[in-house]
């Protein structure tokens, strides 16, 4: 995952800063700066003897999305901290306040330092500004610093859905950046345009925003967004995969996608179950989907139609087979073997999910979940009634009729 970069502006090898440890608190900024989920930029990393200060040091603020100037005694008269705070408000004024400009005061120096000093006439106090306390040492910097710094990594880096995010993100790498701005504007998010490698990341990020339509056929960014760069990617299984991937996390309710994650952290007696209220079996489908959250959906099993006497019996049988396979790949596996096999899987995979369409029945869900008690359990249908069975699952938040029909047809009409 690409995170934003911070360039931090300091001077803090002089004879100025002796004795205040100018140079503790410059690492405590960049390690703050770490720590907040952003890539510290400063000279010290990228200076090597004989090279041009100017044209690398440029070059790489031109590279970032914010700067943190770190005022000490030597930086309110240095010219280096000068032109790299000039560089940076330049790039503030250029991106319409995109590039962040925030100031950092040390405990040896104050804001009333600025009067009179070469930093004076930039007017630095209009922006974002951190006091370090004079009390506090170099290991408790501002708080104010990390409150501006946060918002930034959540905005280019810190992504809700980083696995899915960067999965997305490589998917789309080939769209000229005029195709992805005009996407991102679309998709209504705001699109850096300072630094291009970011830019497939937010556009990444908001196909992967909940997006619910007011009804059937009703206006929708992610089928604009989609229409506008889908068929410019000429490769109909990378196509496939966005479809499959953003129309679920578009339209399935967020609040269902973290029912199902509760219900899987959860240790429950009654075991793992879920249902469904759903007109079409596909819609399932979209469920399991949004709640994987990541690249791949977890793995799903939908048990043949079975009827008759030994209908629990054959469903059993069934849902055996299919762990024997899916998990064993045939080949003799005990029962402790498998518990541990499945616990396996499901930390790194997710949940081995099982999909009933069928109304359960109280004496079916016991079995199921003494059976296996590990799985996740879904049952879907258009109507499931009140019950002793119903009363022990977790009733996921449905959809209504139209946005359930738009979800579907807005991914059958993107495939293929």
């Amino acid at each position: 995952m690409a995170k934003p970069r911070v360039f931090v502006s300091h001077s803090s090898n002089s004879c100025d800063c002796a004795g205040n440890r100018c140079g503790d608190y410059r690492d405590a900024v960049v390690e703050l700066v770490r720590d907040c989920g952003c890539v510290p930029v400063h000279d010290g990393h990228l200076l090597d003897v004989g090279d041009d200060w100017h044209a690398k040091v440029m070059a790489e603020l031109l590279g970032c999305e914010g700067a943190a100037i770190v005022l000490s005694p030597h930086a309110l008269k240095s010219p280096n901290v000068m032109e790299e705070a000039l560089v940076a408000i330049a790039l503030h004024e250029a991106t319409g306040g995109r590039f962040r400009v925030m100031v950092v005061t040390l405990p040896s120096t104050s804001r009333r330092d600025l009067k009179g000093s070469l930093l004076e006439r930039l007017n630095l106090r209009r922006f974002d500004m951190a006091d370090w306390k004079r009390d506090a040492g170099p290991g408790r910097p501002p708080q104010r610093l990390r409150n501006l710094l946060e918002p930034l990594a959540e905005e280019y880096g810190a992504l809700p859905f980083p696995r899915v995010t960067e999965f997305i993100a490589e998917l789309i790498k080939g769209l000229a950046p005029p195709v992805l701005l005009e996407t991102a504007q679309l998709l209504k998010v705001a699109a850096p345009t300072s630094m291009k490698e970011h830019l497939r990341y937010v556009v990444s990020a908001g196909l992967l925003s909940e997006r619910p339509v007011e009804g059937l056929g009703a206006e929708c960014a992610l089928r604009e967004a989609l229409g506008r760069f889908l068929y410019l990617l000429t490769e109909r299984e990378r196509r496939q995969e966005i479809v499959d991937v953003v129309v679920p996390f578009a339209r399935v309710p967020t609040a269902a996608a973290r029912q199902l994650h509760a219900l899987v952290e959860a240790s429950r007696p009654q075991g793992r179950v879920a249902l469904l209220s759903a007109q079409w079996p596909a819609t399932a489908d979209m469920y399991v989907r949004r709640a994987s959250e990541m690249p791949t959906r977890w793995v799903m099993h939908k048990p043949v139609a079975l009827s008759g006497a030994r209908f629990t019996e054959e469903l059993v049988e069934d849902i055996a087979g299919f762990l024997s396979d899916k998990l064993c790949h045939g080949m003799p596996c005990g029962a402790e073997d498998l518990r541990r096999v499945m616990a396996r899987h499901e930390k790194e995979k997710g949940p081995i999910t099982i999909v009933l369409h069928l109304q359960p029945d109280p004496e079916l869900l016991r079995t199921l979940v003494a059976e296996f008690p590990g799985l996740l359990f879904v049952f879907v249908h258009s109507r499931l009634g009140p019950g002793e069975a119903a009363t022990a699952a977790t009733h996921l938040q449905s959809m209504p009729l139209g946005q359930e029909q738009d979800m579907l047809m807005t991914h059958h009409d993107f495939s293929g």
